[in-house]
């Protein structure tokens, strides 16, 4: 028998995070009134007592290199940082989103990098490779700047961290303490012009919204539907959100049984199918095998068969019905297109994520991103969650894509740097160095909150507290190997099978192919393409033989 000993919760979401670059690196939360724990104020010879924090014992120095983040923001908190250690200096040098994998790995290539604090979830063998700091033994130090251990002020379940199932093999070599969540923004004004009340709960209520608004000569929708966004964009997070409905018992089976190499006692005994629980199937919950959901995939078993299964065409039906809705020559428009019209009060609603909240003002103000001189008039907006699918075939409630983000990473170096680094990261997530932080994002023109901080002991401000109360967690779709994620848009991310898949779904949405169609080319699409895509994924057809069974490693 061979078992897992750990689990090291990873969700590679590098392609979700480059189309969110609208919520930046420096999307957060919190400013509120927070009380300082720092330090008691130290007693001179006198017995007089200093409002002074004790002298800081930290020296060194720490550079801060992040793809497309706020120098404003990140100076302030350095500054912060230098003030209670005058020992440290903290040198911001931010890079451009674009290139910056190269950039990144490029340092490494040349020896051990300068820089320190880093985006590191696009270079997933480097992690591997062991070339970042592991924060899993800081979690139980002692964090000065709350004066408790470091993990007690972790969200850990938010994170989608499980450490307590974690052992001598696991690893945390990236950290997420932000969120992003997609939800759907709208015109409140244009709602009310055409006469719509509340916002829909279920789907079937948005579509008779979306009726209304597209007689009224709105666009209901601004969506890009170009190859890119039905694949990595918007356009394919409803493809996958909207699948998950209808497959939710994936998980009984290609959960790990007792023999697997996946099995991890600790989490897989104490695991029971639960659709009333939109985490039930969460990686933290439940592991999964992946040579079973292969294997299913090739046996064609329960949700992983596609044609001719009721399931998918239910599904398949709703979302062509939505896509209806998008703009002219849907086809052919990009993501910053749609955004335009939606900014211009040409499109009544479109996809966001709680940064919007704060990102709109600005992006009404600004002529570039609206596509006019001087900006646009503003107008009154808010959010709703993702409308519920209805009918025989549904399993369970919509869940939406709310993942925790942030991907920090610090280039492992000698142990005093190391915790010099941890020591950063200790009072970036304390009340004090958050709430600097978060005001500092306040107050910038290039940075917006993007969720709520997966962070114990911070109090939000009553304007955020109002503004998340849009945002209520609804269960997660995203880093989880369902059927909607890799079999929805073409097998597994395999690019042949991807590209197939975009120029047929284009076929159905423009109804030159009926959905019995569709679904048909879909199956072949993934039958043809499944020995490369296994392949690709570093799998030989052997393995499915065996599914409790580790497969070698391969090159």
């Amino acid at each position: 028998m061979n078992k897992r000993k750990g689990m090291t919760v990873f969700v590679g979401v590098l392609m979700l995070l480059s189309m969110l670059t609208a919520c930046g690196k420096s999307g957060t939360t919190d400013t509120g009134s927070v009380v300082d724990p720092g330090t008691k104020p130290a007693e001179t010879k006198s017995e007089e007592k200093t409002d002074e924090p004790a002298a800081s014992k930290l020296s060194g120095k720490i550079i801060i290199s992040l793809p497309n983040a706020s120098s404003t923001v990140w100076n302030a908190v350095a500054d912060a940082y230098m003030k209670k250690n005058p020992d440290v200096t903290v040198k911001v040098d931010h890079k451009p989103a674009d290139g910056y994998t190269e950039w990144l790995t490029a340092q490494f290539a040349a020896g051990q990098p300068d820089v320190d604090l880093v985006a590191n979830n696009s270079v997933a063998a480097l992690q591997s490779g062991g070339k970042f700091m592991d924060y899993l033994p800081y979690f139980d130090k002692n964090n000065p700047y709350t004066n408790k251990a470091w993990k007690d002020s972790l969200d850990l379940k938010a994170m989608g961290t499980n450490i307590e199932a974690m052992g001598a093999e696991d690893h945390i070599w990236t950290l997420n303490f932000e969120s992003v969540q997609i939800v759907w923004a709208y015109n409140k004004e244009i709602f009310q012009k055409v006469g719509i009340s509340e916002v829909p709960k279920t789907f079937n209520e948005m579509m008779d919204d979306f009726k209304k608004l597209k007689e009224a000569g709105y666009t209901p929708l601004a969506l890009g539907g170009d190859s890119q966004s039905m694949w990595s964009g918007q356009a394919g997070w409803l493809v996958r959100v909207y699948a998950d409905q209808f497959l939710r018992d994936y998980v009984n089976i290609v959960r790990s049984q007792d023999q697997d190499f996946t099995y991890l006692p600790e989490v897989d005994d104490k695991w029971k199918y639960d659709l009333s629980d939109p985490y039930n199937d969460a990686n933290s919950n439940v592991t999964k095998d992946p040579l079973r959901q292969w294997k299913a995939v090739k046996e064609k078993e329960g949700p992983y068969k596609i044609e001719g299964n009721p399931q998918w065409k239910a599904y398949a039906d709703n979302l062509k019905q939505l896509f209806q809705y998008t703009p002219e020559g849907f086809f052919g428009v990009k993501e910053e297109q749609a955004y335009k019209l939606f900014l211009t009060g040409k499109a009544a609603t479109m996809l966001g994520t709680p940064a919007s909240y704060w990102q709109l003002p600005k992006d009404f103000a600004d002529g570039t991103k609206s596509g006019t001189q001087g900006g646009v008039k503003p107008f009154e907006y808010g959010f709703f969650n993702m409308p519920t699918m209805e009918g025989a075939e549904v399993m369970a409630p919509a869940r939406t894509i709310q993942i925790p983000i942030g991907f920090y990473g610090f280039v492992s170096k000698d142990a005093e740097q190391n915790a010099l680094d941890a020591d950063f990261m200790m009072y970036l997530t304390s009340p004090e160095g958050y709430r600097v932080y978060a005001e500092a994002i306040q107050n910038s023109k290039d940075a917006s909150l993007s969720g709520s901080p997966a962070l114990k002991d911070i109090t939000l401000p009553e304007e955020m507290t109002k503004a998340f109360a849009d945002f209520k967690p609804i269960g997660n779709t995203e880093g989880i190997d369902m059927p909607g994620n890799i079999l929805a848009r073409g097998l597994w991310d395999y690019q042949p099978s991807v590209q197939e898949w975009v120029g047929s779904v284009q076929k159905f949405f423009a109804g030159k192919i009926t959905t019995d169609e569709y679904l048909k080319q879909l199956q072949a699409n993934i039958d043809k393409n499944f020995e490369a895509a296994l392949k690709e994924k570093k799998f030989e057809l052997s393995d499915l033989e065996h599914p409790d069974r580790r497969p070698p490693e391969r090159k």
